[in-house]
């Protein structure tokens, strides 16, 4: 953890990279001594400095969510609750996991697809390259499209 000193050495820094020229504000306590936009940037720049200088100030956290964050097994879910906590680094953590998820997921479906797909080619093109007969053994009448010819073209089995 940084020690007050180490924050406002952050601080100083990050806000004179994002606003050039500009008078850099009294160290904050907490985020509403700062303006939206300043916060904004901030927030976004520096997601560690702004969990060290706010972590905690924010929403409380659901004890589930405080539980997996001491075991250091922060869910994908858990990201929308520690960023109303100001736990920016840690719902940036979670919002990692989330699209590592989402991409294997992504991967996985499409080796499947794939693999269909030229399941269904190789199917397709064999049927093809198939003789007449082979062709209609293939694909064999149902006794409903049976019966149908044979009530169309007057058929009765006798």
């Amino acid at each position: 953890m940084l020690t007050t000193s180490d924050h406002l050495q952050a601080f100083v820094s990050t806000y004179q990279s994002l606003f050039l020229g500009e008078e850099v504000p009294a160290m904050p306590t907490k985020p509403e001594d700062l303006s939206m936009t300043i916060s904004l940037a901030m927030r976004e720049r520096n997601t560690g400095l702004w969990q060290n200088m706010f972590g905690g100030h924010g929403a409380p956290l659901p004890a589930d969510v405080q539980q997996r964050l001491l075991t250091g097994k922060v869910n994908p879910e858990d990201a929308s609750a520690l960023r109303a906590a100001h736990m920016d680094a840690y719902a940036a953590e979670a919002d990692k996991t989330r699209e590592s998820i989402i991409e294997r997921s992504r991967e996985a479906t499409r080796a499947r697809e794939k693999a269909q797909y030229e399941a269904e080619r190789a199917r397709h093109q064999q049927f093809n390259e198939a003789s007449l007969l082979e062709r209609l053994a293939a694909s064999p009448l149902s006794d409903q499209a049976i019966a149908q010819a044979r009530a169309q073209w007057g058929i009765t089995g006798e």
